[in-house]
């Protein structure tokens, strides 16, 4: 869980400093989920190892809810991120900062890994379903083609 808040803080780090406040809680939750499936793609190993949960705006992880539920979000957190994880956190940061929690929530519902957590709920069920690293991986590979300019159906 440590390696999770770790990312999570450094993306409200990049947030601060670009922004000048914390990150909005839904948009974190998505740039940890594009996080994940950027490290999966680029590395095929997860970058941290907390799983996903499927509720009805996107992909939320536990313990970062519980760090904006807190007074003192990220301040006991104290494991860091090597180098390449940083580099591979600011790249996401980067694609992803110009994008609204909407925008991304949307981009969130278009991912196999939560469409497949989701199946069975109604849409305004919260539901508490882990999205699978295999999934993800799905994903991550989708993604790489879409970059490479493989049109996907």
């Amino acid at each position: 869980m440590s390696k999770t808040l770790a990312v999570a803080k450094y993306l409200n780090e990049l947030n601060v400093e670009r922004h000048g406040c914390d990150m909005d809680e839904m948009k974190m939750h998505k740039m940890m989920y594009f996080s994940q499936r950027e490290s999966l793609m680029n590395t095929n190993n997860p970058l941290f190892g907390d799983s996903f949960e499927a509720w009805k705006f996107g992909p939320v992880l536990r313990s970062v809810r519980n760090e904006y539920k807190c007074n003192h979000m990220f301040e006991s957190v104290n494991e860091t991120l090597t180098e390449e994880e940083k580099r591979l956190v600011e790249s996401v940061f980067e694609r992803y900062d110009s994008f609204d929690a909407w925008d991304l929530s949307s981009l969130s519902h278009e991912e196999f890994s939560w469409k497949q957590a989701r199946e069975g709920l109604a849409p305004n069920e919260n539901g508490s379903q882990k999205l699978s690293l295999r999934a993800m991986r799905v994903d991550a590979k989708r993604e790489m083609l879409r970059r490479k300019g493989v049109v996907l159906a």
